[in-house]
């Protein structure tokens, strides 16, 4: 991979690359690049109603200042979709795994959880990110979310970049694991240049020949948080601790550090019991160790942002 150099800044990525202050973004009334590093915390998946209005308490009352909540799940493989599963507090019998649901159904169920999470934000005051997978759902995601979140799988995928670019609502742009920043940066550009100057970058991890854990696919590149800031002064620079690490005795101290860095913002998983996610059961925070969490990330933002 090639590294960063004064060609690319100057013909590749001069949007993404300009000098000048941190320039903030509005996620719905909450400040992405400001003083204050946000915070966006809620579960990998909606499982009901009734999960997203917990978790939602808990987050607010912890003092995140968004939601975060999966409904379109790109997982590797075809079987376990969540969207094929009835709502958690539902009676209704569960689908046989292996079963691949048509779009339409899809559609359907990722409306229905889409409502639950816009009742839940308002409820409790918190702007609404969720993952979009299919450009044709973004009309349907823009009147439940606040804020796009691209996934890593979907970095470069034109259609996206073409279809959220026309919106003008913030992205938050997630790092491939196996491309540089080099390439990140020119997707941003790619929105950029498309017109929607509302983008945060996201750090997610990286792949490694060894990861400490045969069941994780990546670390974090805690120094791509200042390279960021250093090639992308005005754009917001966020990370993910969950799925870098994907381990939640990691989770914590690799927020710390990430907020030590110099990051914007993090983003990460809680549930109230863990274990029984239906995804990422192991990479998700409890409530109580989410609440010492937040205690210490305030602490260490009034050290470095001060």
């Amino acid at each position: 991979m090639k590294d960063i150099n004064q060609g690319d800044i100057e013909n590749n990525f001069p949007l993404t690359a300009r000098k000048g202050e941190k320039k903030p973004i509005m996620v719905g009334d909450q400040v992405l690049g400001g003083k204050e590093v946000m915070i966006i915390a809620g579960p990998c998946t909606l499982e009901s109603k009734s999960q997203i209005m917990e978790i939602a308490k808990a987050a607010k009352d912890g003092g995140a200042n968004c939601l975060r909540g999966g409904v379109f799940k790109p997982l590797t493989f075809p079987y376990g979709e969540p969207l094929a599963q009835p709502d958690r507090d539902s009676n209704e019998p569960g689908r046989d795994r292996k079963e691949v649901l048509p779009l339409n159904e899809i559609l359907q169920t990722a409306e229905k959880r889409l409502g639950y999470m816009k009742e839940a934000g308002e409820k409790y005051g918190l702007p609404v990110v969720s993952e979009i997978l299919y450009a044709s759902t973004v009309p349907m995601l823009e009147k439940y979310v606040d804020m796009f979140q691209v996934g890593y799988r979907h970095m470069f995928n034109m259609d996206l970049i073409e279809a959220v670019a026309a919106t003008n609502k913030p992205v938050l742009l997630k790092r491939h694991y196996g491309e540089s920043l080099r390439s990140l940066l020119g997707a941003c550009e790619h929105y950029k240049a498309r017109g929607n100057d509302n983008i945060a970058l996201c750090e997610r991890g990286i792949t490694v020949p060894h990861t400490h854990l045969t069941n994780s696919r990546s670390i974090l590149d805690i120094q791509a948080i200042p390279a960021l800031n250093h090639f992308a002064p005005t754009v917001p620079v966020v990370c993910d601790p969950s799925h870098a690490t994907f381990n939640r005795d990691f989770v914590p101290a690799m927020t710390k550090a990430s907020v030590a860095a110099g990051a914007d913002a993090v983003i990460f998983e809680i549930h109230p019991t863990p274990e029984t996610a239906w995804t990422d059961p192991l990479n998700a925070l409890d409530f109580k160790t989410y609440e010492k969490l937040m205690e210490e990330i305030r602490a260490i933002q009034d050290i470095v942002r001060s």
